[in-house]
């Protein structure tokens, strides 16, 4: 398995500790894949399928498939997956509550989505230095409440949002279910 980071592992075990047995996974905003893979080779029966606006050189294996895609308007049938993870995406969406909203169309009900990504919450809700952090990583980064906002607004429940440990207080975790 190709190096993952600390918020890769979280949401890995997010996924184990939940008990989802999920058989078709979404990850939106895969980037170079290598999340992807991890998740192909930890839940082998599973149906993986990585969307990206920029994937295509990622070679699909079987049980993943790489699509080009947006968040913003995805290209699946509503109720088409079981679990949809995003890591270190959501800051780069465009339209972020149009995208809550098009993963809670194509989850199935009680279907369960896990984001992992950097809030404005601690020293990064600072103006200066939230707004530095974001200058540097190109994302627009949001906070606790507007995330909990975006998901209640389009139907989510059971919202939970925790600091990820050793991140420098910088990533979270962000479960929800369908």
């Amino acid at each position: 398995m190709e190096k993952l980071r600390t918020i890769h592992y979280a949401v890995l075990n997010e996924i184990r500790c939940s008990q989802t047995t999920s058989q078709n996974i979404l990850d939106v905003g895969c980037g170079d894949g290598i999340f992807s893979r991890a998740l192909s080779e930890t839940y082998p029966i599973s149906n993986i399928t990585a969307i990206d606006t920029s994937v295509s050189q990622l070679c699909s294996r079987d049980n993943l498939i790489f699509i080009k895609g947006r968040v913003e308007q995805l290209p699946f049938a509503s109720e088409s997956f079981d679990l949809v993870i995003t890591v270190l995406s959501l800051h780069h969406w465009k339209d972020k509550g149009k995208g809550i909203s098009e993963i809670y169309r194509v989850l199935k009900k009680g279907g369960r989505l896990i984001i992992g990504d950097p809030l404005l919450e601690d020293w990064m809700s600072n103006r200066i230095l939230g707004w530095l952090m974001q200058v540097l990583d190109g994302g627009v980064f949001t906070d606790k409440n507007k995330i909990s906002e975006y998901l209640k607004a389009t139907g989510f429940e059971n919202i939970r949002i925790s600091l990820i440990p050793n991140t420098m207080k910088t990533l979270y975790l962000i479960a929800a279910e369908k």
